[in-house]
């Protein structure tokens, strides 16, 4: 994937290092995927977006925003998306033999595994991607002030769509949450597709089905979530079963 990686290398050039407060700089490292070799392989092609990393990536606390800055009036902002790159898929690799270890405290990946097992698919055949390209200090960056949190969501946004258009998903499942999410998808597919087409009634709050991008894209709440949202969760793997004939 040379070209996706050229083109995280670009889009991270383009960081405006004066949006941030460097004196306050508990970023993580940047969440660049890369896909699995199954991933090519793989019928449907699905991407799992979350929302942001939760601590994990970065690389002895030297991953920050100033680290991307430097790396960027340095000329190496290629170390930077190497270094990522590696990270996402040390992150699903566990076992030594390179195979991935299913059982998880984590929701998100407990649902990222069912829907590989019910779908059918490798679990190296699906692309976990994220809403925000960075966490802060561990968690969302939602909470950081208007010019950072503009400056986060624009960046993510141009790295989640090149995304979308090197690896063609058939299907892209946002569990993200909705709480102040949808504007950012919204965003995500007017800046970058030229717009989305809803293609099911919406339910407030749960699931919200749309076409964009080239993609059968839903947005669920996180997979955390209860109250009820677990119905929906489901609803999606059968909706996916019965856009591929499988219902």
């Amino acid at each position: 994937m040379d070209a996706l990686a050229k083109d995280y290398e670009r889009i991270l050039a383009g960081l405006d290092s004066e949006a941030f407060d460097l004196a306050s700089d508990k970023y993580s490292g940047v969440f660049l995927p890369v896909p699995f070799e199954e991933y090519w392989e793989s019928s449907p092609k699905v991407m799992l977006v979350g929302r942001e990393t939760a601590g994990w990536n970065t690389n002895n606390g030297k991953n920050t925003i100033r680290r991307v800055i430097n790396a960027n009036e340095t000329g190496t902002t290629e170390n930077i998306v190497t270094e990522a790159t590696d990270r996402y898929q040390k992150h699903l690799v566990f076992r030594e033999d390179g195979s991935l270890e299913k059982k998880s405290g984590s929701r998100f990946k407990q649902y990222f595994f069912r829907l590989a097992r019910e779908l059918n698919v490798n679990p190296k055949g699906l692309i976990h991607a994220n809403l925000f390209a960075w966490d802060y200090n561990g968690k969302t960056p939602k909470d950081r002030p208007e010019n950072e949190l503009t400056e986060v969501v624009s960046m993510s946004n141009k790295l989640l769509a090149a995304q979308i258009k090197h690896l063609k998903p058939d299907f892209i499942i946002f569990a993200a949450g909705y709480n102040g999410i949808d504007p950012v998808i919204r965003s995500l597919f007017n800046d970058h597709f030229g717009g989305y087409e809803n293609t099911a009634p919406i339910v407030p709050k749960k699931l919200w089905e749309f076409r964009a991008g080239g993609s059968t894209c839903f947005r669920i709440a996180h997979p955390r979530a209860t109250q009820g949202h677990g119905a929906f969760r489901k609803e999606v793997i059968m909706r996916i079963k019965s856009h591929l004939g499988q219902a």
